[in-house]
């Protein structure tokens, strides 16, 4: 048997009789025809610590100015 999802009708279907098929023939056809798994891809802490220094500010912008003591602050456009 050969099943597919068939948008249509809202389920599992029988490709040959496009009918339907019951939770019992979805789950013995899911044990026949199980898929493979995927081994996760592993992450680069290099990579990682690039992106975290590239999203890190580093150093402020020079945007003040100090006069006796009172901090303003300059407009840049």
């Amino acid at each position: 048997m050969d099943i597919k999802y068939n948008e249509i009708k809202g389920c599992f279907a029988d490709t040959k009789t496009d009918e339907c098929v019951t939770q019992a023939e979805l789950l013995q056809w899911a044990a026949e025809n199980p898929m493979p798994i995927e081994e996760p891809k592993k992450s680069n802490p290099a990579l990682m610590n690039e992106v975290i220094e590239s999203l890190t500010v580093k150093e402020t912008p020079d945007s003040t100015e100090i006069e006796e003591g009172v901090e303003t602050i300059t407009e840049r456009g």
